[in-house]
């Protein structure tokens, strides 16, 4: 264990070493959220009504969600993965007294909680304002929690196996930006998943993508989940992790023999 919080330390003050980047981080947050809060406040200003189930305010609050989801859970573990595959040290790591899913994921870990710590002033400020949310209830932010983290593994695990492309192809840049831009979209991070036909709100019930943002968001925002949704949504999370875990162990020993064969 203390070589898994070394690794979360070392990862979490390289971000604290560089003020600009911290006041960088608090600058976008604060533009992110504002820009939010001002789109959707002309939007509502021109149409009175309830778009997609939301009105103004729980739109402002999904949004406000989906930034804290953006800053603690994306982190581009499989950005990271290519460029330690192509430079060599890919297989220094391999042997560290951590296996590779503990390094990779406690230097997430750091980096992500080091990201929160500095959005969450602009975050509560913005939050203070717009968030009057009366039904959360210790239940509700205990699941929600476990939601959260469970997003941030099945994340992780997606990243791991894109990322792990590396070990066969040279350039693997363009599948790593439609990777975010499909899974932006398919999560809910760039429109509410409500705003979508019925028909293609099913196709999504059968990919992850939602469990990453969207459905943990309800958890905490949609007065109409019970206990049962709650639940069905933390198993459906759980059930994905251990099929994308299988999937990256699977991508792993194939993409280390290949690259041993090449390179022996």
């Amino acid at each position: 264990m203390k070589k898994e919080m070394s690794i979360i330390l070392i990862s979490f003050r390289s971000i604290l070493n560089y003020k600009s980047s911290v006041l960088l981080l608090m600058l976008q947050a604060s533009i992110q959220i504002m820009i939010s809060v001002f789109l959707w406040t002309y939007i509502y200003q021109s149409n009175q009504i309830n778009i997609a189930g939301y009105d103004f305010t729980s739109m402002v609050q999904y949004y406000l969600g989906t930034i804290i989801f953006s800053y603690f859970v994306f982190y581009p573990v499989d950005w990271e993965i290519n460029d330690d595959v192509h430079s060599g040290n890919f297989f220094s790591i391999l042997i560290k007294p951590v296996t590779f899913y503990k390094y990779y994921f406690c230097k997430m870990l750091g980096d992500r909680l080091a990201h929160l710590l500095f959005i969450i002033i602009p975050v509560i400020l913005f939050s203070s304002v717009y968030y009057k949310n009366e039904l959360l209830t210790i239940e509700i932010l205990i699941l929600g929690s476990i939601a959260i983290i469970l997003s941030m593994v099945l994340w992780f695990l997606i990243s791991c196996c894109v990322g792990m492309l590396s070990f066969w192809l040279e350039n693997i840049f363009f599948v790593l930006t439609v990777k975010e831009i499909v899974i932006q979209f398919l999560s809910g991070i760039l429109l509410p998943l409500s705003f979508f036909s019925n028909n293609f709100r099913l196709f999504l019930d059968v990919l992850p993508f939602k469990y990453l943002v969207y459905e943990p968001l309800q958890m905490f925002s949609n007065d109409t989940y019970k206990l049962i949704d709650y639940l069905r949504i933390i198993c459906i999370q759980l059930i994905w992790c251990i099929i994308f875990y299988i999937i990256s162990r699977f991508i792993l020993r194939k993409g280390v023999e290949h690259f041993s064969n090449v390179g022996g």
